[in-house]
């Protein structure tokens, strides 16, 4: 019952669809028709679209991850009424919330897909299929789950220890930190730790793994640098998950009842 109100909640918001799709989508044609898609063969025109698949996936994930935000924030008292008095348990409201995030996180990335091919083979001439669709889709499964646990801890910590004041900050630190993975790949290359650790390099560079149907590489600009292994990002992200589940139980069973006003302060 939970999911599916949650479910239909995200479906239906407005700001959710005009960020999460409509400034992807004009990223995406940004990277097609403005910044220089100067690849010859078809094989260097489907790295190219890849990789910009793969960053405006991962930023189109942490927009995601703001709408969640607001709903947490807006519910606390609810939930810190329904946890003590009814039979709403915190496992119960996390898993919920966060498969129906992972459904809307599929579902904005299968709308990707079928957009960048079209306006990435017209610019090339080339039919640029994503190699591997179904994995693809897979990845923006658990990117939902990453960025729904994700958005879920900060402002609960809020909530709970700090105030909620500034929440519009915090909402936006998963997007914030989404956008500075995704375009720090195509500038200087950060250590291989720190991508194979960072959940938003794994992400990232398994979209365009998915999508390029060859391992990325380290530099997603010209192909530079070492090519990196998927099964480390695949570990790297389900341990994200896991460590970020936990702690997200552990904080929503705490949550206290807060004034929304307070929230509103600068």
């Amino acid at each position: 019952m939970l999911f599916k109100y949650y479910l239909k909640a995200l479906l239906s918001d407005r700001p959710l669809w005009g960020w999460g799709i409509g400034l992807t989508v004009f990223w995406l044609f940004m990277g097609a028709f403005v910044f220089g898609f100067n690849m010859i063969t078809k094989q260097e025109s489907l790295g190219y679209t890849a990789a910009w698949y793969s960053i405006i996936g991962l930023i189109a994930s942490g927009v995601i991850a703001t709408t969640i935000t607001y709903s947490v924030y807006y519910a606390n008292a609810s939930l810190a009424y329904s946890f003590r008095f009814k039979k709403l348990r915190p496992s119960t409201y996390v898993l919920s919330l966060m498969a129906a995030t992972a459904v809307v996180a599929t579902i904005i990335g299968a709308i990707l897909m079928a957009v960048s091919p079209l306006m990435y083979s017209y610019k090339s001439h080339y039919l640029l299929m994503p190699v591997m669709p179904y994995q693809s889709i897979g990845v923006f499964f658990l990117s939902g789950i990453f960025m729904f646990l994700l958005a879920v801890i900060p402002v609960v910590s809020a909530n709970n220890y700090t105030g909620l004041k500034s929440t519009s900050l915090v909402a936006l630190i998963p997007q914030i930190l989404s956008y500075i993975f995704a375009f720090s790949a195509l500038g200087q290359s950060l250590p291989v730790v720190l991508v194979y650790a960072s959940p938003f390099s794994d992400i990232q560079r398994l979209l365009m793994t998915t999508y390029y149907g060859h391992k990325a590489p380290l530099n997603l600009n010209g192909g530079i640098g070492p090519l990196l292994h998927t099964n480390v990002f695949i570990v790297s992200l389900l341990f994200w998950i896991a460590l970020l589940f936990a702690v997200s139980i552990i904080l929503v069973s705490r949550i206290r009842p807060a004034s929304i006003e307070e929230g509103r302060q600068v």
